[in-house]
């Protein structure tokens, strides 16, 4: 075997043993050169068990990416076909061509646009990689081994990796596009024999997609990161970590669809913070500022998975309850109230204690859409703050408001049942209990 020829299949050996070890450490779970920060958080947001399919939020999803990756893919292939119709340079191997050319189109447009998405989820790129290095590897085996056209197809699936895949992606696509390539030059050499020119030309072409695929790490990475910095923005409040009030829009109005697909109520509350202002006059607003994340704690705790709490904004708070009655609605409300009444926050010698006027609406009862629900819990939140603070209210549509005081009694809806002298009163039939003071001193 003359030394050239010898050297080519040395180089395959070693990315072989190289593509080897890093897919050994993918499948034992060890990081393989992620480049995240330490203790950097996942910017996705917590699963909705219950969600159906249609009704799940778009994340940042690679699905335009993808797309981008299908339509390069579609017009590297018809500009091949182009290519070897135009040169005739080919004629022996043009219909085997031709062949692996259509059969790569139509795998592109089966998977891409005809597999169901959820079908192969696993191995689903890995069986689009798979097919991709096949073809080009083909089509440089057909047209001239070493010095083949079609290497650059190659780097087109390095670059493909680092927009649709993980950090290691680009590397591994970069070794196992190295590998056949290095196989086909070695075994295949083409219509001219192996020499010091062929040999130089095959590993400048392996050393550019080194390169190419270190850029693309460096480059797909900036690019996730703003992608999921701009995600987080978007979903979560950066002072509580809740959901924003436009996410939380997006929710109310899936929930809406939901719920009326499979015919359950669910449940809307409104929280707000009684008496920060004084707080934030006295204290300033970094210690305002605590009070909302003790808030932001307090709702953590009492909700369950499948809620949603988002800060509406300021010191409101509103909370999706699906699948939730009105009565259970009320327990969660009153554990909120409770507990943020008997919240307290030390500052040198002094605690601050505060408390939460709650508004509590039943979907569809209190409106079928999200304008008339959030009309309706804005309406019962501020009747709440009228009465007094310190408790819950809900909002009936068709019925005058009914208001329940701290400890005393459900709110029943929809059928307005409330407690005695409730229904039509200006004020709550039982006295409300005193408000606890923003600013008490440490007994």
């Amino acid at each position: 075997m003359p030394i050239e020829q010898l050297s080519l299949l040395v180089g395959a050996v070693v990315l072989l043993g190289i593509f080897a070890v890093l897919l050994l450490l993918r499948a034992t779970g060890r990081p393989v050169s992620t480049g995240r920060d330490a203790g950097a958080r996942d910017a996705s947001p917590p699963r909705d068990p219950h969600t159906h399919p249609e009704d799940t939020p778009d994340v940042p999803a690679l699905s335009a990416l993808d797309r981008v990756v299908r339509v390069v893919s579609l017009l590297f292939l018809a500009g091949a076909g182009i290519a070897v119709t135009l040169s005739q340079s080919f004629g022996p191997t043009g219909v085997a061509i031709y062949l692996v050319l259509a059969v790569a189109i139509l795998a592109v447009v089966f998977v891409g646009d005809m597999l169901p998405e959820t079908y192969l989820r696993g191995f689903r790129q890995a069986l689009q990689v798979s097919v991709a290095i096949g073809v080009v590897t083909l089509l440089v085996a057909l047209t001239g081994g070493v010095r083949s056209p079609f290497v650059a197809g190659y780097f087109l699936i390095v670059g493909g990796a680092a927009l649709s895949s993980d950090d290691a992606a680009p590397t591994l696509m970069a070794i196992a596009s190295g590998l056949a390539y290095l196989l086909v030059a070695s075994l295949l050499p083409g219509r001219e024999p192996i020499g010091p020119p062929q040999v130089a030309w095959a590993i400048f072409n392996v050393v550019a997609l080194g390169l190419l695929a270190y850029i693309a790490t460096v480059a797909g990475l900036q690019q996730r990161r703003a992608r999921e910095a701009a995600f987080r923005l978007a979903r979560f409040d950066p002072l509580t970590g809740l959901f924003t009030r436009t996410y939380l829009f997006s929710t109310i109005e899936r929930e809406i669809a939901r719920a009326t697909r499979i015919g359950r109520r669910f449940c809307l509350l409104m929280l707000d913070l009684d008496d920060l202002k004084p707080v934030n006059d006295t204290f300033g607003h970094p210690v305002g500022d605590r009070v909302l994340r003790g808030i932001t704690d307090v709702i953590r705790r009492s909700i369950r998975q499948t809620d949603l709490a988002a800060r509406y904004g300021g010191d409101e708070f509103v909370i999706v309850l699906p699948e939730t009655e009105a009565a259970g609605a009320l327990t969660v409300a009153e554990k909120l109230r409770a507990d943020v009444a008997g919240m307290a926050i030390r500052i040198d010698t002094r605690v601050i204690r505060t408390s939460v006027s709650i508004g509590l609406v039943v979907h569809p009862d209190d409106g079928a859409t999200l304008e008339d629900l959030m009309a309706s819990v804005d309406a019962a939140m501020y009747e709440s703050k009228r009465r007094g603070k310190n408790q819950i209210v809900g909002y009936v549509t068709r019925t005058e408001r009914v208001a329940t005081p701290a400890g005393v009694g459900p709110v029943t809806a929809p059928a307005g049942v409330a407690p005695p002298g409730a229904v039509g009163a200006s004020e709550p039939a039982s006295p409300v209990p005193p408000v606890a003071r923003a600013v008490a001193p440490v007994p």
